[in-house]
């Protein structure tokens, strides 16, 4: 019925990315579907240790979206097993063969990571969309599989009801992004444009869309800046309380801290990009930081293999092995001839 369909769009709707304040969204650019998403409510709401990294992965595994058979094979990798995908993993990640990872290897080896899995999750979302099996996937097949119909609005015409209305600014939204991934001639999408319709944050050349997409949700008096009211969104402080909610206080200091650079008191657009795309930079470079501080036994600032299979535990629960998904991943354990 039409519930269903407008309750699908809502969670497909496009949003800032993963790092991004409280006034986005659920789901998005970066990948975070409703399982994640739950997980993220959870964080903010302090029933979650807040400490530590929340990379993709680790929300993968707290919602339970790994998948049930690859939670069986890592469970039937015998331990010798288990060492030599991993001792394979660490010879990959040590790029210039000198038997230590440092930390931009390890660095440079999780950004990897997350790329691949976006990447590859959008790919194999492409042939659930792409129908008739030519290698592209129209907007007709689009909104059947995501909705079981093809559904056409006006752009000119805005709809009574508040709840249909909002659907239809958001498809708008979507075939806006559907169009602008397309780069050729064919109206349809390859598969590399519709890895960037559906991770634009991933594609150089959709940035300025991403952007623009960003300041249409949230820039509420239009003058091309995010102001702090602007990016709490909805919030309001409850006339009651002494204070604002820690999640609140925690958003205030993000905005003033790691966003504003030029203490100006808004974002203005590249500001907004660093908040709406998720910094997996920062994110590979702290875990990189933290394993290395961690394992590191002979102060040299450096990994070696013996000292990571000494504390494989600890390896194997982080960014650097995307919390084990790797050792039953061939594409990362594959030992090249």
């Amino acid at each position: 019925d039409g519930g269903r369909w407008m309750v699908a769009a809502r969670e497909t709707r496009p949003s800032p990315g993963f790092n991004s304040g409280p006034a986005r969204p659920r789901g998005g650019a970066a990948g975070v579907g409703p399982p994640e998403q739950a997980v993220l409510n959870d964080l903010r709401s302090g029933s979650h240790d807040l400490g530590g990294i929340v990379g993709h992965a680790e929300l993968r595994l707290r919602a339970g979206a790994v998948p049930q058979e690859e939670a069986e094979e890592y469970a039937r990798l015998s331990p010798e097993e288990q060492q030599r995908r991993l001792s394979a993993i660490v010879k990959k990640i040590d790029r210039d063969s000198d038997g230590l990872l440092t930390n931009d290897e390890l660095s440079s080896w999780i950004q990897q990571s997350f790329k691949h899995y976006v990447t590859q999750e959008a790919k194999q979302h492409f042939s659930d969309y792409d129908k008739d099996g030519d290698g592209l996937v129209s907007w007709k097949e689009y909104n059947i599989q995501m909705y079981d119909r093809v559904i056409d609005f006006d752009e000119n015409t805005v709809l009574e009801d508040q709840e249909e209305e909002s659907f239809r600014q958001l498809h708008l939204k979507e075939k806006k992004r559907f169009e602008k991934a397309n780069r050729d001639d064919v109206p349809d999408l390859n598969v590399d444009e519709f890895v960037a319709f559906e991770h634009p944050e991933e594609a150089e050349y959709m940035t300025d869309f991403v952007i623009q997409e960003a300041l249409e949700e949230h820039d509420k008096d239009g003058d091309g800046f995010v102001s702090l009211e602007e990016f709490l969104g909805d919030y309001r402080r409850d006339p009651t309380a002494r204070e604002d909610p820690e999640w609140i206080l925690v958003e205030k200091d993000r905005f003033v801290n790691d966003y504003d650079k030029d203490n100006d008191g808004r974002l203005n657009p590249q500001e907004l990009l660093s908040w709406i795309v998720p910094n997996n930079q920062g994110i590979a470079q702290e875990e990189a930081l933290h394993l290395i501080e961690e394992m590191d036994l002979n102060d040299d600032k450096k990994l070696s293999e013996a000292e990571i299979l000494k504390n494989q535990d600890l390896f194997l629960n982080s960014e650097a092995t995307d919390y084990g998904r790797q050792l039953h991943d061939e594409h990362f354990y594959h030992e090249e001839l």
